[in-house]
């Protein structure tokens, strides 16, 4: 008996040594900058995933190779990343593109869907904004939003994204340079401004003029994003680490074949300015109340 016993143990360990089995993904993530905090991120994605192969490699060492095998994905930070791959000539690897706001990913591609490319986008989704504002601000009823040659493809969103809201968009579109008569006109008709994620509008040379214009007359920013809470916006959505590394881990556990054009990640935090919340009069608003407020929109994803 036991010599039969070991007979079929050993048919069995050799039927499993001669099966094939499917080989992970080579996956490789590289940054447009370099940085402790980036290679801090690549690190704890290869903790969070410890049976995916997972290596950071800097970006002139990417750049420079010409081939990758048919099982390599990669996940690249940063719009000149995104201008590479767009310059490789074969459709493969799978991509995934982190770092880059719909308004970079458009000036580069228009309103191309390149196959193997999936964007997990920077900039926080329209209708979350506008589902804070409403949370902030539940008497408003007229949004100003500013928009330029590379945001334009946004305000049909918004503008669906309003209505559903019952709120009503006055649109501005922004010149080459900052033009205080026309912002104010805008203002005027106004309860709240929603920022784009448009550095031609919204970046350190124009910020203080916009904050000094709407704040004049007691109108809050929500947004673009919340690096500009410091510099005096109210308030805006934002995903941390924690939650980018969710998305990823979450995507990387699926085959890249069903992977999405784009995505957002599914959680995200609030963040608020204080001071400016106290000079609007704007009382109660604290970050944790204000996202089950969010969450339980039906209009925010």
């Amino acid at each position: 008996m036991m010599q039969a016993y070991l007979w079929r143990l050993i048919c069995v360990c050799c039927l499993l040594g001669g099966i094939s089995l499917p080989s992970q993904a080579k996956i490789i993530i590289s940054a447009e900058h370099d940085s402790p905090a980036v290679r801090s991120f690549a690190h704890e994605l290869i903790q969070a995933l410890p049976k995916h192969v997972i290596n950071y490699m800097p970006r002139a060492q990417l750049e420079a190779k010409q081939q990758f095998s048919a099982d390599t994905q990669l996940i690249l930070l940063g719009p000149a990343l995104l201008k590479w791959r767009l310059q490789l000539t074969q459709s493969t690897p799978a991509t995934l593109i982190m770092q880059v706001s719909r308004v970079q990913a458009y000036q580069q591609l228009s309103n191309q869907r390149p196959q193997h490319l999936t964007f997990l986008w920077s900039d926080p989704p329209v209708q979350r904004q506008i589902a804070l504002l409403k949370a902030m601000q539940p008497d408003a009823k007229n949004i100003g939003v500013l928009y330029g040659n590379h945001s334009s493809f946004l305000t049909k969103e918004i503008e669906q994204a309003a209505q559903a809201e019952n709120l009503t968009l006055h649109k501005y579109y922004w010149p080459d340079s900052y033009d205080a008569r026309s912002l104010a006109r805008l203002l005027n008709k106004t309860d709240v401004l929603l920022g784009l994620d448009d550095l031609d509008i919204y970046n350190p040379t124009t910020i203080k003029s916009i904050l000094l214009s709407s704040y004049a007359r007691k109108q809050a920013l929500i947004g673009p994003t919340a690096a500009f809470i410091k510099a005096g916006s109210l308030s805006s959505t934002y995903s941390d680490k924690e939650d980018w590394l969710h998305s990823l881990q979450a995507l990387l556990k699926t085959p890249a074949d069903t992977w999405p054009h784009s995505v957002y990640p599914t959680e995200y935090k609030v963040l608020i300015n204080p001071q400016v919340a106290r000079s609007l009069g704007i009382q109660g608003s604290r970050p944790t109340k204000l996202l089950k407020q969010i969450k339980r929109s039906r209009y925010a994803p």
